[in-house]
């Protein structure tokens, strides 16, 4: 066990030292170049899967299956609820996010989110976590997430095996940076094309416009996030099987709003906060954008007036 780390509950050190595990184990298969070429299987959300996908999977159940307090895990690449014990806490896993992206080197990683009284799929929401945030395999090993209303950056030192855990006390600063793919933009609504074009108009000589970034991988897109602020945006779009976005709104758009939440930026839907969203089913997809408060309020006004 290579993590020391005291939670303020002190039931998810152990939690804590099985996700740090996995990660570490999984980032050791991306630096040999390991699992990084297509499965024949399919996961449950009907996105191909790479080998490592399944290697990140399996490595995160059997690190948190030797911990008691880990009752259900739900994973992208998992059909239901998988149960490990009866214990009090339920962990939602994207094992391998940005794994497309790491084909071609651009960083990858894997979310997380800590659940209580979670038992099926409805409990699986924002009033329930407690805990959430990412790995970003890159250059180095890092993990961003949020202890209840504390959130941390890990960097792992390879050399000694050892994790550097650092609290991050400043709020997330503000800036104009989007990240959003914009070759979409003539299958979103209406509203939503307006409010784009406005943040990026530079007509009007007083407002400089924002500046575009597009990483297609949610942890890194997310990390930026973490260090500069901003907005991030995977919309629904008028083509088939993206009306409501493509992210999943308990295994990624949830862990990811609360570790933001918690260095006091925002989230929507484009109507309401992720954290207030109803589940419904554990794979359902959902609009996303997340970033600072004013610009999420900008996109909830952008929608109420279009």
């Amino acid at each position: 066990m290579s993590l020391i780390f005291n939670s303020k509950t002190p039931e998810l050190n152990g939690i804590y030292a099985a996700l740090f595990d996995a990660g570490e184990e999984i980032y050791t298969h991306l630096q040999k170049g390991a699992g990084l070429k297509f499965a024949a299987t399919g996961n449950e959300s009907g996105d191909d899967q790479l080998e490592l996908d399944i290697i990140a999977d399996e490595a995160f159940f059997k690190t948190l299956s030797k911990d008691a307090h880990v009752r259900y895990v739900v994973s992208e690449e998992r059909p239901g609820l998988s149960k490990l014990s009866d214990g009090p806490y339920s962990i939602a896993l994207d094992p391998l996010d940005g794994s497309k992206s790491a084909l071609i080197g651009i960083p990858s990683g894997a979310i997380f989110g800590v659940f209580e009284n979670a038992d099926e799929a409805k409990d699986f929401n924002g009033g329930n976590i407690i805990s959430g945030g990412f790995f970003v395999f890159g250059m180095n090993l890092e993990a961003y997430f949020a202890d209840g209303p504390d959130v941390y950056k890990g960097l792992f030192n390879q050399a000694a095996g050892t994790w550097e855990i650092i609290p991050i006390k400043d709020p997330m600063p503000s800036t104009d940076i989007l990240a959003i793919n914009g070759a979409n933009q003539l299958v979103w609504d209406q509203w939503l094309q307006d409010h784009y074009l406005s943040l990026l108009d530079t007509k009007g000589g007083t407002v400089i416009p924002h500046n575009m970034r597009w990483f297609a991988s949610m942890v890194s897109d997310m990390k930026r996030m973490v260090i500069q602020g901003g907005i991030f945006a995977y919309p629904g779009a008028n083509r088939k099987g993206y009306e409501k976005g493509h992210l999943r709104l308990v295994y990624e758009a949830i862990p990811m709003s609360f570790l933001i939440h918690a260095m006091g930026g925002s989230s929507t839907d484009g109507d309401q906060s992720l954290l207030a969203k109803p589940v419904t089913d554990l794979h359902e997809k959902t609009p996303v954008f997340i970033g600072n408060k004013d610009k999420m309020d900008a996109i909830e006004a952008a929608k109420r007036g279009g």
